[in-house]
């Protein structure tokens, strides 16, 4: 996978009845909370991956990825190093993604679990032609554009997207990677060719 494919791009092409909404910022950390929350509160040990544009924005939100790896052994967290942010494989998993990749500019975060599944999945729209930035007045005002859904089809194909993008990053994760693909991922097509299968 490119690191210039945008996984918004990706995901609204593979469904293209879908619409993206537009977010500021504060609208996006409050939603994410709440996914973030739902999974602190549950007695499940879902699947979570949270994309951060910069390793700064990911070192506000650590101590609550902390408690969540408490949860699941199944955590990845990337973001763009800035001063100490690597690859590593601690009390979860953390990919260093390069600065030019298109995620710098995403805002991502899926939860899948065997009850529910929710993702958000949006790219900022404050970016100049030349690549850089458009200063905006207040950092709440940031305008994201994408899909936030409970959609269980949807959030599995975003979750694929993002792990395969850990892959380029993280190749020797791929046994680890496969294991979660196998644990939810796979349940739900299973279930599907089931339901296929009585009507038959």
């Amino acid at each position: 996978m490119s690191i210039s494919s945008s996984v918004v791009a990706q995901l609204l092409q593979l469904f293209p009845d879908r619409r993206a909404q537009m977010y500021f910022k504060s609208s996006l950390t409050a939603l994410s909370h709440a996914m973030e929350d739902r999974v602190l509160a549950g007695e499940e040990a879902p699947l979570v991956i949270a994309s951060f544009q910069q390793e700064r924005f990911y070192r506000q939100e650590a101590h609550r990825y902390k408690r969540i790896a408490q949860k699941t052994d199944q955590v990845y967290v990337l973001a763009a190093p800035e001063t100490e942010f690597t690859n590593s494989s601690g009390i979860y998993e953390t990919i260093a993604f390069a600065p030019e990749d298109s995620l710098a500019q995403e805002w991502h975060l899926v939860v899948i679990a065997s009850e529910y599944s929710i993702c958000l999945i949006c790219g900022e729209k404050n970016v100049a032609p030349e690549g850089k930035k458009v200063v905006t007045t207040l950092d709440a005002n940031r305008r994201f554009e994408g899909i936030w859904t409970f959609d269980r089809q949807v959030a599995e194909k975003a979750a694929n997207l993002l792990l395969e993008k850990i892959l380029v990053y993280r190749p020797e994760l791929k046994k680890k990677i496969a294991q979660a693909k196998k644990l939810y991922l796979q349940p739900a097509l299973n279930k599907e060719r089931s339901s296929d299968h009585q009507l038959d």
